[in-house]
């Protein structure tokens, strides 16, 4: 099958570190590994390296002439405005020399034109639905333009041929903004066990023999729970074995670099690294962390709890959402009340206590992601649901 692929968002670069742009970059290998031909059409594409076909879509002569005259914010949203611009000539391009027999869209802000393009010419489309974009826009950004933002969500959702949530929360979100149930089927993110294997190397990141790592990857920001990580670890920090391992970027960077100040040499941050690179960070840790708080709005897909488990980590987690799904406490990890500190500082001081115990939660969380979670298997999902559609 012939696959035109749309990533519109120029927030994701595709060959960048975001987990967004590893989703896609994983997605599209493994639609390749199943045999089919995969022509991706990127908003920004990066500093090549990429190891598929992409093409970058053109930036809109207006834009850079509108942009300079209006606020940070309303520039932002007008030029996701007029990318629909570059994405309906590009995807008509596309539909005339590629000739796709599927168009897949990753939801972009704003993004309305590939679903209203595929369906004029009468073919099938498949809407990726990450986030509820409009709403994030107007509850965490201060987004310009929030009511059009709503207008033409809805209309992309209407528009699609059928659209992916990436969790069961995702779902039930969209169907209470109207979207029809039938219309949408679950599709999680997945993982790579060859690429997140527990054995191979591990990054060298200072902590001496019987140092128990205790670790977080991804982007620093509020509502992945670095606080709360951070208070839990000032609880540990009297038993000097504990150090505690951040790799990643974001507005929470600022209370890491406190907390390494507070606590010399027990603290050590990497900035965002390649995704090929984490696996080795991974290895590093004795116990990797994903304590998110108590949200509003629960509807995300982490890819690192995946990742954690592939690679065979000890893991603790916020019981909320997918991770509750995901994780079995006391056979694949330890599930703790979201935003509890006290909870989330026993639960790593525990399984510091039980090396044997780590080590079982940990095979048996490589085993539960090779089995159950491969990307590979997430790509068959998403070529049978299109096939359905035919």
């Amino acid at each position: 099958m012939r696959i035109l692929y749309v990533c519109a968002d120029r927030g994701i670069p595709i060959d960048g570190p975001k987990g967004a742009a590893a989703h896609v970059r994983s997605t599209v290998r493994a639609l390749e590994a199943l045999g089919h031909e995969v022509l991706v059409l990127a908003g920004e594409v990066g500093d090549g390296g990429l190891d598929c076909h992409v093409r970058a879509l053109p930036v809109p002569d207006l834009v850079p002439r509108i942009t300079t005259h209006v606020d940070p914010r309303s520039a932002r949203a007008l030029g996701h405005l007029w990318t629909n611009v570059a994405v309906s000539e590009s995807v008509t391009e596309a539909m005339e020399r590629f000739r796709p027999q599927l168009v897949y869209e990753r939801y972009s802000p704003f993004g309305v034109a590939t679903g209203v393009t595929a369906a004029a010419r009468g073919l099938r489309h498949l809407l990726e639905v990450n986030a509820p974009l409009a709403w994030e826009g107007a509850r965490f950004r201060r987004q310009a333009f929030g009511e059009v933002a709503a207008v033409l969500e809805r209309a992309a959702f209407g528009a699609a041929g059928g659209i992916i949530a990436v969790s069961r929360e995702l779902k039930d979100t969209l169907v209470a903004a109207g979207v029809v149930a039938a219309k949408i089927a679950v599709v999680p993110n997945g993982v790579d066990p060859d690429v997140f294997a527990p054995v191979g190397p591990a990054a060298d990141v200072g902590p001496g023999a019987g140092a128990v790592t205790v670790g977080f990857v991804g982007s620093l920001k509020p509502w992945h729970g670095l606080a709360i990580l951070v208070e839990a670890f000032r609880r540990l920090a009297p038993d000097t074995r504990y150090h505690l391992l951040i790799v990643g970027d974001g507005p929470e960077a600022a209370t890491i670099r406190a907390l390494a100040a507070e606590l010399p040499g027990r603290v050590t941050h990497i900035r965002a690294v390649r995704h090929e690179d984490v696996p080795r960070f991974l290895r590093a840790m004795d116990i990797a962390v994903a304590p998110y708080p108590r949200l509003e709005r629960f509807y995300y897909s982490p890819l690192k709890v995946l990742e954690y488990m592939a690679t065979g980590r000890a893991i603790v987690a916020s019981a909320i959402g997918q991770p509750r799904e995901l994780l079995r406490t006391d056979e694949t990890g330890v599930l703790v009340p979201p935003g509890d500190v006290a909870a989330l500082a026993g639960a790593i001081r525990c399984l510091a206590h039980d090396r044997e115990r780590r080590r079982a939660l940990g095979a048996a969380a490589a085993q539960e992601a090779a089995s159950r979670h491969r990307w590979i298997d997430r790509a068959a999902q998403i070529v049978g649901l299109a096939q359905a559609a035919a």
